[in-house]
């Protein structure tokens, strides 16, 4: 038995004995080789079945890939070198996965519940506290709940004995955030400009020195419950799996993920942008307070779009995220955390300087598809491919994301006749159950969980994950469905003007 990469771009796999469809691999999927002959491989591999109680348990199989003419269908590890990245559904969120083709494993984000920890570890099975998954960096974009919140799950896995299958063990190596550390606020307590600690005024507005790099120097007092969380995972981690390394970053600290870097991979930090700002006798890098637009409904206007003088810390925190652009051979990947029109602004006049390329064939959209955006940036990204993060899980999390003028503006603004969009929540599937009567989940200060009547129910069947694979040269985007031999997959490859060029798939 050998373990082998898919070298299409899908391979079916169906059981040994009856030919029922078992799964769909993908490009740079791993397996295990049991046999192989001219006409079909035999592998080994491990599925998720659903069980009586409606629980989804990994199960090991074995099944055929059929061949199809003379191209390979499995080859070994050294021959396949593939960036993969995987945007994670975790409702209203981010949260990606990212394997550079040397064998690093990057997480960026984390949604603010329990489904990137639970992906992660049907991704990365078998860890133990003596043998956990290296984590060669976690970037959290921005400190708002629903980026980050969903990362001390991975800890708490660990106490899942009973379901080993939804365990993770982590030893993380490098963590990286923007610096701003939100305060607790309690009614009457603080202001938005009080939320990020210390702040200045320069020329009429406030700026934030109080900028952090080592989040476990922070007293917990000066944090919030979501970032103590935070805190405390990291410290269960330092205690456990070894020391790590905590920085703050902002534009032009590429050498701090040098380390990240491979043949023909680089990574480059677009943002934040900091100021040097007078701070009593010393001079301190800041990050500025923005402002609430003062039109929040309607068709972007072409005119620029005013915006509150009065301090927004949610507006703050979002335009300040930070912005990774990321290139192997001929693609280039662009993360935009929850950016605004007024970072994006600074990022456009960046751009057309020629301080930063913004220019990138894969954009994880900025802040879940949201109305504060600007054509301009959309223009200067020029997206092939654009990836919604987004989620309606309950009322409290309706923000109406993704915005159709958004929608609309990747349209017109993605790279030639085959640009695509994909939006987490609407690639996901649901079936129908018809009337169902359950208990409702326990709330905060609960004593016992409540009864509800009856109502009409769905389940998710697949949840609306995307997925990118690239070699340098050839690039694949896939998601799952209801069925397991239906993918919606497409392939580019970049013209001599970096125009895309869809390709047919290769299948097997």
């Amino acid at each position: 038995m050998a373990e082998r990469l898919i070298a299409v771009d899908l391979a079916k796999v169906v059981r040994m004995d009856d030919g029922r469809h078992l799964t769909t691999l993908a490009w740079g999927d791993r397996v295990d080789v049991v046999a192989e002959t001219d006409r079909h491989v035999e592998v080994r591999l491990t599925i998720f079945e659903e069980q009586e109680d409606r629980s989804r348990t990994p199960v090991e199989v074995r099944g055929r890939i059929a061949k199809r003419g003379r191209d390979p269908v499995v080859v070994a590890p050294g021959r396949l070198r593939l960036l993969k990245v995987d945007f994670v559904d975790v409702q209203q969120g981010d949260g990606a996965v990212l394997q550079t083709p040397g064998g690093k494993t990057v997480l960026i984000d984390g949604g603010d519940n329990q489904l990137f920890a639970r992906y992660l570890a049907g991704k990365f099975r078998g860890t133990s506290a003596q043998q956990p998954k290296q984590i060669d960096a976690i970037v959290v974009s921005h400190g708002d709940a629903d980026h980050f919140a969903g990362l001390p799950e991975i800890a708490r896995s660990e106490a899942l004995t009973d379901r080993p299958h939804k365990q993770l063990f982590i030893r993380p190596l490098n963590v990286f955030h923007n610096g701003l550390v939100k305060r607790t606020k309690r009614r009457g307590e603080r202001g938005d400009g009080e939320l990020f600690g210390r702040a200045v005024a320069v020329d009429g507005r406030l700026a934030i020195t109080d900028l952090h790099d080592d989040l476990l120097s922070v007293p917990d007092a000066a944090m919030n419950d979501e970032f103590l969380a935070w805190k405390q995972a990291l410290v269960h981690w330092r205690d456990t799996q070894g020391p790590i390394a905590i920085e703050r970053l902002e534009f032009g600290d590429d050498a701090k993920l040098a380390f990240l870097e491979e043949p023909r991979l680089t990574f480059e930090v677009l943002g934040p942008f900091t100021e040097q700002v007078r701070d009593g006798a010393r001079r301190r890098a800041a990050l500025p307070f923005l402002g609430e637009p003062l039109e929040r409904f309607g068709h972007p206007s072409r005119a620029p779009r005013r915006y509150s003088r009065s301090p927004s810390a949610s507006h703050t925190i979002n335009g300040h995220s930070i912005v990774l652009r990321i290139g192997f051979g001929d693609w280039h990947l662009l993360f935009a955390g929850d950016l605004n029109e007024q970072a994006e602004e600074a990022l456009v006049a960046a751009d057309a300087d020629r301080r930063i390329a913004l220019r990138s064939e894969v954009l994880k959209v900025p802040h879940h598809g949201s109305a504060d955006f600007l054509f301009d940036f959309l223009r200067a990204v020029s997206p092939v491919v654009s990836v919604v993060s987004s989620g309606d899980e309950n009322a409290q999390k309706e923000y109406i994301h993704p915005r159709a003028t958004l929608i609309a503006g990747l349209g017109r603004c993605g790279r030639g006749e085959g640009a695509v969009v994909f939006v987490t929540e609407l690639v996901a599937f649901f079936k129908t159950e018809g009337w169902v009567e359950r208990a409702r989940p326990l709330h905060r200060g609960d004593k016992v969980p409540s009864r509800s009547g009856p109502f009409f129910g769905f389940s998710r069947e697949a949840f609306g994950t995307v997925r990118v694979r690239t070699n340098g040269e050839r690039l694949l985007v896939f998601t799952d469905s209801g069925l397991p031999d239906l993918k919606e997959a497409y392939a580019f490859v970049l013209d001599a003007r970096g125009d895309a060029m869809p390709q047919r798939l290769i299948r097997a």
